[in-house]
This record gives C-alpha cells, structure tokens and sequence, in this order.
C-alpha cells in the first residue's frame, strides 16, 4: 500500500529543490544533468520557529529542463538576519525550514497587507523534491575509493546573539 505524502500548501508540488550549504561553492551548471541554469526570482515560503511563515521573495538558479531550484544557504540566512533583527530578534538563529513557494500575485498582496496562514495556504505550493547538496573533497583517490564528503561549514550570519 501507498502512503500519501502529507501536503503543506493547496496547490500541486512544483519544482525540485537543492539547498547550497556551502558558502564558497556556486553553481552555474545544474548538478543533475550539467546544462547551465538560468534565474528564477521566486517567493520561498519559509517556516521560523516557533511560529513565524514568511514569503521571502529570492533570486533562485533554474534549470528548466530538470525543473530545479537551487537556493544558497549563507544567502538566505543574511536575508533572514536583516529582516528578523528589525522585526523579532529573538528568532534570529532558531530552526528553519524553507517549504515551498507562494504565487507571486500572493506574495505582492501579503506586502501591502500580511496574511494569516490560512489565507496563504491555498497559494502555496509544496516542493516535489527536497535536498541538501552535498559536495566531495577534491583530490587524488585509489581506484575504487570514494572520496570523501565535505562537511558544510557553520552558518555565521544565522546565530544567536
């Protein structure tokens, strides 16, 4: 038997996502088939505990032909940073999850008069796909080993104070 995955937002999943933990590696080509990506300037539905959802419009890589965002970590934790440190510094630094999308139509109405979840939920739009990339340490290697993983550093900008 299949389990259904459980939905955030209304609408269908749309794209895959990748989230670029590394702050000194960007991508230009897209890691699934290697074609250069374009940019997709898209509202992320992002949940900061306890309980803060926010739609922050950002400048995604694309590449159309695997439907693939690519957002980077350190960029989206200085955007965090900048905002929350006016509206509540006390979440600066708490857990995070990037959801989905929001239409656009939704994110611009939400500047002008911000909305309740409720209202937001018919608009939003889960992600088909969610990973953390994951990148190996350059090198020589004997034939047949793997080389091994880079661990992502420490956020800098999204810390406690």
């Amino acid at each position: 038997m299949k389990t259904k995955k459980q939905q955030f937002g209304e609408q269908p999943p749309r794209y895959r996502f990748v989230l670029n933990p590394y702050p000194d590696t960007r991508l230009s080509r897209c890691p699934c088939c290697e074609q250069k990506t374009g940019q997709r300037k898209i509202p992320l539905l992002i949940h900061i505990g306890p309980m803060h959802l926010i739609a922050l419009n950002y400048t995604c890589r694309y590449c159309q032909p695997c439907d693939l965002l690519i957002a980077h970590k350190d960029e989206i934790e200085h955007l965090l940073t900048e905002l929350f440190r006016q509206y509540d510094p006390e979440a600066v630094g708490n857990d995070y999850l990037i959801i989905g999308t929001v239409k656009k139509a939704t994110w611009r109405e939400g500047l002008q008069r911000p909305k309740a979840l409720a209202e937001m939920l018919p608009y939003a739009t889960d992600f088909a796909d969610y990973e953390e990339l994951r990148v190996t340490r350059p090198g020589w290697y004997k034939a047949g080993q793997k080389p091994p993983v880079m661990e992502p550093p420490p956020s800098r900008k999204w810390v406690k104070a």
